[in-house]
């Protein structure tokens, strides 16, 4: 090996380190403002919660950027809730998560997966043939997303909680659009 092809390679190695180095989730970045929007629906897995409330409950989230040095990424703060004839579930989550993401050095122009864990307080409000009720309840949740090469993104969720309100469990599948702002 020839002097111009050891430099060579040398430059390539030390111009590759940062490209594959563990970095923050584009999906944590959020511009100016340090939130993020979410849009989507909960899927009910309970039989009686599907039957209280639909088997799809408008959801809306929000996730407020915390430094990480906490242990965590975001703290977040939702709504889920649906009224029908035969009752009515609300789910209030107020929650801390960690995200990762797989380094990506072309993640700008093709977009990145993110997952993540998540966990905290589940207000449940809950209205069936058992009565209403309402509870306080720990959780936590699993995430996969999406996060385009723009501020949009999109996530999936699967939320776990301890209790139940009239019967009714918060336990389902959540799908989501967001946008960084």
């Amino acid at each position: 090996m020839n002097l111009f092809t050891k430099r060579f390679l040398v430059a390539a190695a030390i111009l590759a380190v940062p490209a594959l180095a563990p970095r923050s989730a584009q999906a944590q970045t959020t511009g100016l403002l340090p939130f993020r929007a979410k849009i989507g629906a909960l899927l009910p897995s309970q039989n009686a919660a599907r039957d209280a409330a639909g088997s799809v409950v408008p959801a809306a989230e929000v996730d407020i950027r915390i430094p990480r040095f906490l242990g965590a990424d975001f703290v977040s703060i939702g709504i889920q809730s649906r009224s029908g004839d035969e009752g009515k579930l609300r789910v209030i989550p107020l929650t801390v998560s960690r995200t990762f993401q797989p380094p990506n050095p072309v993640g700008r122009v093709t977009g990145t997966p993110y997952f993540g864990v998540g966990a905290g307080a589940y207000f449940l409000d809950g209205r069936s043939a058992l009565g209403s009720d309402n509870k306080v309840t720990v959780g936590g949740f699993a995430q996969v997303g999406y996060q385009l090469p723009s501020k949009f993104f999109v996530e999936a969720k699967y939320q776990l909680t301890a209790g139940k309100a009239a019967g009714l469990s918060a336990n389902g599948l959540q799908l989501f659009v967001g946008r960084s702002f």
